[in-house]
């Protein structure tokens, strides 16, 4: 049996060439929405390449790879020990919200790369907390947390655009307040909502006591003004009965007196009122003829 002769050098090295580039022929990667990459070129100098790649697929030699920023808004939660105004010691959230700046995606990367959270926003998002908090009174925190949020967001965002990281909201999730200070608010608040309880009820009182004093005030009038008008309706009463007997006892003198008891025609016997001029008394006339 014959045996194949080995094949040159020269062969062996094409087939290696012919294998690589076989390999290397169906290597690729993608970037997918909302990220964006930049290229590094294992064989260049500059190794990354000035230019930022969009969504899409892009070939690449074996050698060569895509490194790829999430160009999203992110969101990482801080917990940061603080020292108010009043040396109080306490513990707050912070929520910061940001993103890389698409366009500037080579200068981030080759002048901090991707850990430029760890390395610049939070270490700085916690000192411009902690210098910001040092200003406020503990019990101004909850009323000024809306400007809190504003400045800490405005000079984060400041440092953030030299290495070109945008700042989108800053926001204050929880401030652990002290128990002591807490409780002493509560007591302060529970007293003054007594206070002001008993206040609404003597209000209450009061007003309810002048409703009763304007109606019975209403009565006292009513029965005043009732008063006055019988009373003069009583008034009105005797003086008329007073001028009528007036009148009677003008008109009934003696002498008229005196013929009516002899015009009286049914009286069998009367008794005549004698004086300087009187008449006898004539008992039991008898009936008048008829």
């Amino acid at each position: 049996m014959e045996i194949p002769p080995f094949p040159s050098s020269r062969a062996r090295r094409l087939s290696l060439v012919l294998a690589i580039l076989g390999t290397t022929a169906a290597c690729g990667a993608s970037v997918h929405p909302g990220e964006a990459a930049i290229k590094y070129r294992a064989l260049r100098d500059p190794a990354f390449e000035d230019r930022v790649l969009e969504p899409g697929y892009y070939p690449l030699w074996a050698w060569n790879k895509l490194v790829v920023y999430d160009v999203t808004s992110s969101e990482r939660d801080e917990v940061v020990h603080v020292l108010t105004a009043d040396n109080l010691h306490v513990p707050v959230t912070v929520a910061v919200t940001f993103h890389p700046d698409r366009s500037q995606l080579y200068r981030l990367h080759t002048n901090v790369g991707p850990e430029y959270y760890e390395k610049l926003v939070g270490p700085a998002l916690i000192t411009l907390v902690r210098a910001e908090f040092a200003k406020h009174q503990h019990n101004d925190l909850a009323r000024e947390s809306p400007e809190i949020e504003k400045v800490v967001h405005d000079r984060l965002q400041d440092e953030s655009k030299d290495y070109d990281v945008v700042i989108d909201q800053v926001a204050i999730r929880h401030i652990d307040y002290d128990q002591t200070v807490t409780q002493a608010i509560s007591r302060k608040i529970a007293v003054r909502q007594q206070s002001e309880q008993k206040r609404y009820e003597v209000e209450i009182a009061e007003r309810d006591a002048e409703i009763a004093r304007t109606a019975a005030q209403g009565r006292s009038d009513a029965t005043r003004i009732q008063a006055e008008g019988e009373a003069a309706a009583i008034v009105a009463r005797g003086r008329a009965q007073a001028e009528a007997q007036e009148a009677v006892a003008k008109t009934l003198t003696p002498e008229y007196l005196q013929f009516k008891a002899f015009d009286n025609h049914a009286a069998s016997y009367f008794f005549v009122p004698t004086g300087k001029g009187g008449l006898p008394i004539i008992v039991d006339a008898g009936k008048p003829a008829k």
